[in-house]
């Protein structure tokens, strides 16, 4: 039953390693697989979605070609969503069944046939641009597609082919090698257990035929002339009178058992003839004794002693064997091809050997220890009988007769074992079942539960573990990357200084609005009328030192940023507040203010995580973002008697103080008799923007405008101005008045009711920027 389980156990073993290496070379055995499409619609877009781009695993291999240019953009699919609204595109996507492209129309305006150009947007990673035909390679993770177009006016591109490296995946072919090497052990071990069984079970069977072979008489030559009956063979009956240094296990028991039985059949017929064809002629010699023989008190000893010497390779008998010259206790033979036999049995002719075939004496101390350790070292060889044989006397052989060679008295080995590698057969099974193990190793030979690699792509952008982490986690993804916010700040820097260069506000549109645009433009008038006059200041060009974008999929988006202002100067960084109003414009300057001295930002996420804007608070602020500007101007308004003044914390607050002084220093100056002098401070027209913090708290930019208008008394008077107010009313002189606007821009922390506390001032920025001529409607006088 052991071996047929084993057979089933090797079976199966062989059958699951042929399948997993199947897989396995089925997996490496083609590179790529290629799919692709081709467009029979019209439509002026192309989206390849996330979904496409990683149905395999690796690099994506990208060609596009059509008719005209071509045009790539690399984004969020988010934000290309956002971007194409409903202007008709066409979705390509992978069919399952033929592993084709397809083409299918997205919702969409039947109106929007046309698309202005997708290059140059803030959302992009990635643009590219081409002729006829692109090809890109790219690495994109779970949530990043394609948008492509030609001109925008004409069709998308027609056809699109996408290729991926096969990742040379087989992920039953792990558990398939293992489950194989297992199997293989098991029937090794079965194998195994069952012939050790089979060789327990056959022990008393051999041992039964020994005993029974060992009683059949075997003729010999008497010494009288006659016969003496002595056992032909035995299996390991005699007692044991030398070891030869062999361990039985290491013979296999059924070679052995065959060759003594043929070696014993035919050893014993030749004796049988060979006793009686010579029994004349090997009659006992009377030989002179030489005097250097040691003396024998018996016939018996003296045929011991000449049989010893005959055979100069034989080794002294151990230790527990009868003494040479001693008749053993009872006739016994041994095998004949076991060196473990009885004591050497004594033969009748050994006196009658011829002296010339004698071995030197065992006095002689030169050439018998050598000889005995010559043979003792001898490889496959073993040790003479210690007990007479049947079969030729060996003992005396004639004159006429060769010698008997020591060799021809060894034991058959079956094979020289000195020779074979003993122990190397027993390494195959473990070095076949370790390859084996080694080979399903990899992690693309196992499943992703069990640790084996996955089919999505594992090279991300620079970016893009964090994206895909909340894409997992179905957070919305900040409007921008780091990189991004800096290419967006560098951007608005470089338009920046060319407009200073210029003194020209036409360059400052694609990335200034609000109220940072009105500032800039009106420095340049006041500039291009008065050159004396000072320049905006230098738009910050140093590192970024704290950044929120907003995490939302809507728009308006904002992003507030400090940067330090850079130069050889050392001054304070400067705040800013980005804006996006919808997916196809940029990001644009709406707010910029140098932050006060010793002002501590609020805690808030890293860029890479972002913050939600202040459309969606999840608990209200100690006052709404729409109410903040108004409220903060009535406090520069009434100072500490106004109803706000409590919510607003003057720490660092040097604003209040600056518009003050300068309201007493004109009111001052002015005749009281000829003008009079009014302020008013307003919110103004732009919404606020803003980004949470971490502590439910919100950054938030607002801007209010003051108003000074300087109107006269009487007819008679007339009123002078100068500097920027001159330069941006184009008039020096008036006998109406002037009214001049300010503007400040302001950045402020808000905490949250649950948290509490008072509004905190981080920044302003104040700036003339507009001054005109009263009409005579808006003079009273008196």
């Amino acid at each position: 039953m052991r071996f047929i389980l084993a057979a089933i156990a090797f079976l199966g073993s062989a059958a699951l390693l042929v399948v997993g290496w199947l897989q396995v070379t089925e997996a490496r055995a083609a590179d790529t697989v290629v799919a692709s499409g081709t467009l029979t619609q019209e439509s002026p877009l192309l989206v390849i979605p996330s979904d496409t781009l990683i149905e395999h695993a690796g690099t994506q291999s990208i060609t596009i070609s059509g008719d005209g240019p071509i045009r790539v953009a690399i984004g969020r699919q988010a934000d290309i969503a956002g971007w194409v609204g409903t202007t008709q595109h066409e979705i390509v996507t992978l069919d399952d069944t033929s592993g084709a492209l397809v083409f299918t129309p997205g919702e969409a305006s039947a109106d929007e046939t046309t698309a202005p150009n997708i290059l140059g947007n803030d959302l992009w990673f990635e643009e590219y641009e081409g002729e006829g035909q692109l090809e890109m390679q790219q690495t994109l993770p779970v949530g990043f597609a394609l948008l492509v177009q030609s001109d925008g006016e004409a069709s998308a591109p027609n056809e699109v082919s996408i290729s991926w490296p096969l990742d040379g995946r087989a992920p039953m072919a792990g558990p398939l090698l293992l489950g194989g090497g297992v199997l293989l052990l098991i029937s090794l071990g079965l194998l195994l257990w069952a012939l050790l069984s089979m060789r327990r079970r056959s022990k008393p069977q051999r041992q039964a035929r020994e005993e029974l072979d060992s009683e059949i008489p075997v003729v010999v030559p008497a010494s009288d002339g006659g016969t003496a009956a002595t056992p032909a063979f035995s299996f390991e009956g005699s007692t044991q009178v030398a070891d030869d240094g062999l361990d039985s296990s290491d013979v296999d028991p059924i070679e052995q058992s065959q060759s003594v039985v043929a070696e014993s059949v035919r050893l014993s017929e030749e004796d049988v003839r060979a006793a009686e064809a010579d029994h004349e002629r090997f009659k006992p010699v009377e030989e002179p004794v030489p005097t250097w023989a040691p003396p024998a008190s018996t016939v018996d000893d003296a045929d011991q002693q000449t049989q010893a010497a005959a055979f100069p390779s034989f080794r002294a008998p151990s230790a527990e064997a009868p003494a040479m010259g001693q008749a053993p206790d009872a006739p016994a033979v041994d095998d004949p091809f076991s060196w473990s036999g009885q004591e050497e049995a004594t033969s009748p002719d050994a006196g009658d050997a011829p002296a010339e075939s004698a071995a030197p004496s065992m006095g002689d101390d030169t050439d018998t220890p050598d000889a005995d350790k010559s043979d003792d070292d001898s490889n496959g060889g073993g040790e003479p009988p210690a007990g007479g044989a049947p079969g030729p006397d060996a003992t005396a052989p004639s004159g006429d007769a060769p010698a008997a060679e020591p060799q021809q008295w060894r034991r058959p080995r079956g094979r020289d074992r000195s020779q074979a590698p003993k122990r190397l057969f027993r390494l195959i099974p473990v070095l076949l079942v370790g390859s084996i193990a080694l080979s399903g190793c990899s992690a693309d030979f196992w499943p992703e539960q069990f640790g084996g690699s996955t089919s999505a792509p594992t090279t991300p952008t620079p970016t893009s573990s964090i994206d895909q982490a909340l894409l997992t986690e179905g957070e919305a993804l900040p409007a921008v990357n780091a990189q991004q916010l800096t290419e967006i700040l560098d951007d608005a820097a470089k338009l920046a200084q060319e407009a200073d260069a210029a003194n020209k506000a036409d360059g400052l549109a694609p990335r200034f609005t609000q109220a940072a645009y009105q500032e800039r433009a009106a420095e340049y008038q006041a500039k291009a009328a008065d050159n004396a006059l000072p320049g905006p200041v230098a738009f910050p060009t140093g590192e970024i030192v704290y950044a929120v974008p907003q995490a939302s999929e809507a728009w308006p988006k904002s992003i507030f940023v400090v940067r330090e202002a850079g130069g050889e100067t050392p001054t304070a960084p400067f705040g800013m507040m980005l804006t996006q109003s919808s997916a196809r414009d940029s990001f644009k300057v709406a707010s910029i203010v140098q932050l006060t001295p010793d002002v501590t930002l609020p805690e808030a996420a890293p860029v890479e995580i972002g913050a939600p804007g202040i459309d969606g608070l999840e608990q209200p602020l100690v006052i709404a973002p729409e109410e903040l500007a108004a409220a903060y101007a009535d406090v520069i308004s009434n100072g500490d008697g106004s109803q706000f003044a409590a919510l607003f914390s003057p720490d660092g607050d040097s604003l209040r103080t600056q518009i003050a002084d300068a309201r007493a220093t004109v009111s001052g100056e002015i005749d009281a008799n000829a003008a009079r002098i009014e302020f008013q401070t307003r919110q103004s027209d732009d919404p606020p923007f803003g980004v949470q913090t971490l502590d439910g708290g919100a950054i938030i930019a607002v801007s209010i405008e003051e108003v000074e208008k300087l109107s006269a008394r009487t007819q008679l008077a007339t009123l002078s101005v100068q500097g920027r107010t001159a330069a941006l009313a184009g008039a020096s002189s008036s006998s109406l008045g002037f009214e001049t606007l300010y503007t400040n821009q302001l950045m402020f922390y808000v905490p949250s009711e649950a948290t509490g506390g008072a509004v905190q001032l981080l920044g302003y920025a104040n700036t003339m920027t507009g001054a005109r001529q009263l009409n005579a409607n808006e003079v009273t006088y008196g």
